[in-house]
C-alpha cells in the first residue's frame, strides 16, 4: 500500500521556534497518522522545510511504512529532494539526510503541492507553537485540525 505524507513548517516569529507538521494519509485519503513537533528555529524557512522534509520520511519510517508519496510546499526543496541535488549550500547535507533515509524505502518520491493542498500539515506545524516537543496522533487528528482535514477532503 502506498502512503501520503504531507509536510510543512512554521516559523513563531515571537519566539526561538518553529513548528513541523507531518499528516499520513492512506490511499482512501484516511489519516492515519499525524504530528506536531516543535523545535529550534533554524536560520532560514528554507533550511526549516528542509528539517521538515526530513522530519516526514523519519517518521514514515518510525510507522513502518515502506512505500510513500511526499508531498510538501516548497518547491525549492521538492524539486532537489526530486533529483537527490545536494548543492543547495544551506541544505544541501539535510537533502542528503532526506534521500539517504528515504533509500530505506521500497517505494518513494517528492511532489511539490500548492500552500492550499497543504493546509492539515500546515495547521499542525502552527499548533506546535502551543504544544509540547513532540505530539503524536494514530488515526486521528487534534480536533482543533478537523476542519482542514474535512476541507482538504472535499478539495480533492
Amino acid at each position: 500500500m502506498m502512503w501520503k505524507a504531507n509536510f510543512d513548517g512554521a516559523m513563531f516569529s515571537e519566539s526561538e521556534e518553529a513548528g513541523i507538521g507531518v499528516v499520513v494519509r492512506n490511499q482512501a485519503g484516511q489519516t492515519m497518522a499525524a504530528l506536531s513537533e516543535k523545535i529550534k528555529k533554524p536560520a532560514s524557512a528554507e533550511i526549516l522545510e528542509a528539517l521538515v522534509a526530513r522530519r516526514a520520511v523519519k517518521f514514515i519510517l518510525e510507522l513502518g511504512f515502506n512505500k510513500a508519496v511526499f508531498e510538501g510546499d516548497s518547491e525549492i526543496i521538492i524539486k532537489a529532494l526530486a533529483r537527490e541535488d545536494f548543492s543547495l549550500a544551506s541544505v544541501g547535507h539535510i537533502i542528503k539526510d532526506v534521500s539517504s533515509m528515504s533509500g530505506l524505502l521500497q517505494t518513494k518520491s517528492f511532489s511539490y503541492v500548492r500552500r492550499q493542498g497543504n493546509s492539515v500539515a500546515h495547521a499542525l506545524a502552527q499548533r506546535a507553537k502551543f504544544s509540547f516537543p513532540v505530539l503524536v496522533w494514530m488515526e486521528d487528528v487534534p480536533p482543533n485540525i478537523y476542519r482542514f482535514v474535512f476541507s482538504d477532503m472535499s478539495a480533492t
